[in-house]
């Protein structure tokens, strides 16, 4: 059993995108990815409580970037669909959620990315991985913004 969740793991790095990789044409137009903008990509469910704990501070960073240079898209992987359309309308009512979001019940997108964990953030230029941000971060508006500084 050991041997199949450690073959498990390494089968799915190899296949996962890491940096400098290309994103796929399809996985790029369903994420809307066109042009010469930064696009971070934030990977969440409801049920990951460090998701509920960075969201809010991503939409900080939201306001805090330039829309005509980057755009920050959120990914709800929830398998219920309307388990995540709940959780992402709490986020709006309380005003906590202030960027794009696509579901993606049957895993489509996150199993092209297939992070090592929740959350994480790609940040994708013309259809290359260039940063990678996997688990809770302290402050991850302010990382957000000090990498896309970084990346200017």
């Amino acid at each position: 059993m050991k041997t199949a969740i450690v073959s498990f793991f390494l089968l799915t790095n190899l296949i996962a995108y890491d940096k400098g990789d290309t994103i796929n044409d399809s996985i790029a137009s369903h994420l809307g990815c066109n042009g010469d903008k930064v696009y971070v990509i934030d990977f969440f469910a409801s049920w990951c409580g460090s998701c509920k704990k960075e969201i809010p501070l991503i939409s900080v960073a939201n306001t805090k970037i330039d829309s005509s240079k980057i755009e920050i898209i959120g990914v709800d992987v929830d398998k219920d669909v309307n388990k995540g359309i709940k959780f992402q309308n709490e986020l709006k009512n309380s005003n906590n959620l202030k960027f794009r979001v696509i579901n993606d019940p049957q895993n489509l997108i996150i199993s092209e990315f297939a992070p090592i964990g929740m959350p994480t953030l790609y940040y994708v230029k013309n259809k290359k991985v260039v940063a990678i941000v996997t688990g809770a971060v302290d402050n991850i508006d302010e990382k957000i913004i000090d990498d896309l500084k970084e990346m200017e």
